[in-house]
Parts: structure tokens; C-alpha cells; sequence
């Protein structure tokens, strides 16, 4: 099972695009040790998340570094979003509906809420609109992690 999902992890990191932005993989090394960790202790994996964001965002000069270290970690989370392939491997045809609708609320739900926090005073969040992506996209892997498992037997 895991061995499946750092396939889909790498494969998402496979270029797509000359401009196609990727995920470090010492980022992506970082987060799936620590998820790897909470497998390991049956936990969701909520405590991997802020692990390359937080730190960068401390040694913040300026109020763009937070910005800049909340969309590195982004991007490694967006890597992760690889586990909706899981879940869609499964098939289970509810299980896949479910999903896909998902995918157009969580998305929206993202974009709209998001860009608020790039309008208000700095500071309510590091990283503002970038650091509430990296939360909400974080998440939403993590949850397809666990739901790719259950539908994908070992």
C-alpha cells in the first residue's frame, strides 16, 4: 500500500509543463517520513502538516517569505493529492462519485475563501491566502490517504 502511494507520489512529480512547478523532494522526503510515522501509530497525519512552511516562514524578513514557504510546502501537498488516484483505483463506484463531487466543492470552497486572507492585515496568517491553501490541500491528502487505504486492501 504505501509503496503504491510513493509511486503516485513520484509520478506526480514527473514534469507537466515547461513551466509546471514541482514539489523539492527533500520537502516531499520530509512529509513522508512523517506520515510514514503516522501510519506507523494509526494516526491521520495532521502533524506533518506546517513541517517546511513553519520553519521557512520563522526565518521571515519580509512579508513575502511566509508567502514563498507556505506555497514550497504547497506544492509538496499538491504531490501528495496523488491519492485520489487511490481512491479512484478502488472502484468503488459510490466511493468515486463521492469524490469527484468533492473535488468541485473542496475546490471552490478553497478559492473562495482563501484570497481573504490576502486582504486583511498580515499577520492573522502566516502566509496569508497560501498558507490557507497549503491547510486545505493538506487536509484534503490526508483524508484521501486514509479513504485510498480503506478502499485499496493490502
Amino acid at each position: 500500500m504505501m509503496k503504491r502511494l510513493i509511486f503516485l507520489v513520484l509520478l506526480m512529480m514527473a514534469p507537466q509543463g515547461a513551466n509546471a512547478q514541482q514539489a523539492a523532494p527533500a520537502d516531499l522526503k520530509v512529509i513522508n517520513d512523517c506520515l510514514k510515522k503516522a501510519d506507523e501509530g494509526g494516526k491521520l497525519g495532521t502533524g506533518c502538516i506546517g513541517l517546511i512552511a513553519d520553519p521557512c516562514a520563522k526565518t521571515a524578513n519580509d512579508i513575502d517569505k511566509p508567502r514563498a514557504c507556505a506555497r514550497r510546502e504547497l506544492l509538496a501537498w499538491n504531490a501528495l493529492e496523488a491519492a485520489a488516484k487511490l481512491v479512484r483505483g478502488g472502484g468503488f463506484k459510490e466511493v468515486n462519485k463521492a469524490l469527484a463531487d468533492s473535488e468541485k466543492s473542496w475546490a471552490a470552497q478553497r478559492d473562495a475563501l482563501c484570497p481573504a486572507f490576502d486582504r486583511i492585515e498580515p499577520g492573522w496568517l502566516p502566509g496569508d491566502a497560501n498558507y490557507c491553501r497549503m491547510l486545505t490541500t493538506a487536509n484534503r491528502a490526508l483524508m484521501l490517504r486514509k479513504l485510498g487505504a480503506g478502499v485499496n486492501p493490502r
